[in-house]
């Protein structure tokens, strides 16, 4: 096996993942731009430009050895406004990673709160308490499922 085909395990080097993965995306599926948005224990985020939709997607990238079972289709049948819904999966075996596809959402909740903007807005108590609330309602409704969210 050449080493462009080689198994990349868990995510020991985050960069020859993020290299490998965007390659094929780019390469199979006509991705463009790819940018880094978040990384983690459990895997890598990415936000793409998909010519196909004219629009940005985020697709999550775990090791197919950290994937749980089921997860991928567990995924794909959660529906609920508070979870982010699946749009796709795509597993490159030949690097032993699996993408899940997603709208992406323009910053996370810590880069919000932390703007001097949110600070100083007289709204954002009440915008925080509505973000919690939504919080746990997605987390409930995966808790009634006996599922549960590992951020990490």
């Amino acid at each position: 096996m050449s080493s462009g085909d080689s198994s990349l395990g868990t995510f020991h080097d985050a960069r020859k993942v993020v290299e490998k993965t965007t390659a094929l995306l780019m390469k199979y599926f006509g991705y463009e731009d790819p940018k880094v948005l978040a990384t983690g224990s459990f895997g890598i985020v990415l936000r793409l430009r998909c010519p196909e939709i004219e629009e940005n997607v985020a697709i999550k990238c775990v090791s197919l050895e950290d994937l749980r079972e089921g997860e991928d289709t567990l995924w794909s049948r959660l529906t609920h406004p508070n979870i982010v819904p699946l749009l796709g999966r795509i597993v490159f075996r030949t690097i032993n990673v699996v993408c899940f596809e997603m709208h992406p959402y323009h910053k996370d909740l810590m880069t919000v709160v932390k703007q001097d903007e949110f600070k100083t807005n007289s709204e954002s108590l009440q915008q925080m308490k509505t973000w919690f609330h939504q919080v746990l309602c997605g987390l409930n409704f995966l808790h009634k499922r006996q599922l549960c969210h590992l951020v990490g």
